[in-house]
């Protein structure tokens, strides 16, 4: 057997299988544990409690590799047809995200907190934490419903498992904890004196109202959490735009560009991929059917071609053949903004020669450079 053939087996089993089969084990698992736990029937936590740790840190672990794979662009960019991995834009405006991880982080916290601590905690800093967990439920809710227009799609699918697994755990959490804690203070007596001290004590000897305690607290420190990230920089309204400043799900309220084809040609690379500041991207145009970005140094580079085209055939076909050999593979290596605006300034020398070209062998040379790329019954109406 190649011994390439070989790798990529090896690969397929110890990292690929893995990373898919393993979040639906844990899913199965955390649903089972939740159907026993809202039964009130007996699980070992020892079990739980490794099945819980393990979800965390692959969950996590898994959420941030598949996302960096995936790339998703933000809604202002236009999706790359040829080179994008996915033809969606990111489900969580990137301006926003900060507001989203630290709210979902909060919910972490509180989660692993109470599992390591549980009833060893006082009753007020239980309902805290469980107000912390119900804060991660509501960011991960939205976040899913957010995905459910396109929850079938096989990746979206996986980077929706987190939170259906961080959901299942905290409830599992929150269910034992009350319960085991019904059984420690059930010896208990309230003996304060005090109409209000044995109100209060009544109130949080109950575990049943631990639940409806931590809702009611929910909203006061979410609100010290958005206070906290407005001084960081973000907006007291992002918890809201991370979801609305997005396009194809179903919170969005925003319309992206239309996609874009990643042109073999590396000028059309540069256009599209270079800083915005330094390559100056003009408008889109049309090649081969296909919608592209074009700035001056394409539309320049193009006319040039055409008129050589014109004028001397065998001389293009002979500039054609040396760009099919070398250009081609150059755009392969463009793949980051710098390379492009790289690319952009070496090509300077060579779009002033084509310019000067241009203007000493055609009439209209402005109107030869303004007709690239433009549809054809756009050119016929120029040129009538």
């Amino acid at each position: 057997m190649n011994s390439k053939i070989k790798e990529m087996i090896i690969i397929l089993f110890l990292v690929i299988l893995p990373m898919l089969i393993l979040p639906l084990v844990f899913t199965i698992i955390n649903i089972v544990n939740l159907f026993f736990a809202l039964a009130k029937k007996h699980i070992k936590n020892k079990f739980i409690c490794m099945n819980d740790i393990f979800t965390m840190i692959c969950g996590i672990l898994f959420t941030f590799v598949l996302l960096g794979i995936l790339e998703f662009r933000d809604y202002t960019q236009a999706i790359q047809i040829t080179s994008d991995m996915v033809d969606l834009h990111a489900p969580i405006a990137a301006g926003h995200l900060p507001t989203i991880l630290m709210l979902f982080g909060v919910g972490v916290l509180g989660y692993i907190i109470l599992r390591i601590k549980k009833t060893s905690l006082p009753p007020i800093q239980i309902v805290i934490l469980f107000s912390f967990m119900f804060i991660g439920i509501f960011i991960s809710c939205i976040y899913l419903v957010q995905l459910s227009n396109n929850i079938l799609t096989f990746y979206i699918f996986y980077i929706s498992l987190f939170p259906i697994n961080f959901i299942l755990c905290s409830i599992t959490l929150i269910k034992q904890t009350v319960t085991d804690y019904t059984l420690k203070i059930s010896h208990e007596k309230n003996e304060y004196k005090s109409k209000i001290l044995s109100m209060f004590f009544n109130l949080i000897a109950k575990t049943q109202n631990w639940t409806v305690l931590a809702i009611i607290l929910t909203l006061p420190i979410l609100i010290i959490v958005i206070l906290v990230l407005t001084i960081f920089g973000q907006k007291p309204d992002s918890i809201v735009k991370a979801f609305t400043e997005t396009s194809d799900w179903v919170l969005s309220q925003k319309i992206s560009p239309p996609a874009v084809v990643v042109d073999a040609h590396y000028l059309c690379t540069v256009s599209l991929r270079g800083h915005k500041k330094i390559v100056k991207p003009l408008r889109y145009g049309i090649r081969r059917n296909e919608r592209i970005v074009v700035n001056r140094q394409l539309l320049i580079a193009n006319a040039f071609e055409q008129l050589i085209q014109e004028k001397t055939p065998k001389t293009h076909h002979l500039i054609r053949y040396i760009y099919d050999k070398y250009g081609y593979p150059l755009s392969k290596h463009i793949t980051t903004k710098w390379s492009a605006d790289i690319v952009y300034f070496l090509m300077k020398p060579l779009e002033w020669l084509f310019l000067i070209v241009i203007y000493c062998f055609d009439i209209n040379p402005e109107t030869r450079i303004a007709k690239q790329y433009l549809p054809q019954n756009y050119i016929t109406q120029i040129n009538d």
